[in-house]
């Protein structure tokens, strides 16, 4: 898995100009092939920042979305930003779930 994370700061003037620009972005991305994931998220303590998050089955997959159209405008979107942007690009060997918790959870139960 690839993960594609994008966060920055805006200008709450530029705020809501940003988040419908990245909305327009999403849901084509969700669709695309290869894409397991596409989601923009609003910090609720600070109001200007904002991370873009999409996750890809493949590099192959991500590259292709990356000369795409709609990275334009997510391009767009991000050079709204007050601070440069923390780009990311991580790929990810293995991914657990609950029942990672759940064992962390049992070896730390007293008396064992």
């Amino acid at each position: 898995m690839v993960l594609l994370r994008i966060n920055f700061r805006v200008d709450p003037a530029h705020r809501a100009k940003v988040i419908r620009s990245l909305a327009r972005v999403v849901g084509p991305s969700r669709v695309s092939a290869g894409c397991m994931s596409s989601r923009l998220y609003a910090d609720l303590e600070d109001e200007g920042r904002l991370l873009f998050v999409e996750e890809w089955s493949d590099e192959q997959s991500l590259a292709a979305h990356l000369r795409a159209e709609n990275t334009r405008v997510l391009l767009s979107a991000v050079e709204y930003a007050a601070d440069p942007p923390d780009v990311r690009v991580e790929t990810l060997a293995d991914s657990r779930g609950l029942e990672f918790i759940a064992a962390c959870r049992e070896a730390a139960r007293p008396g064992d």
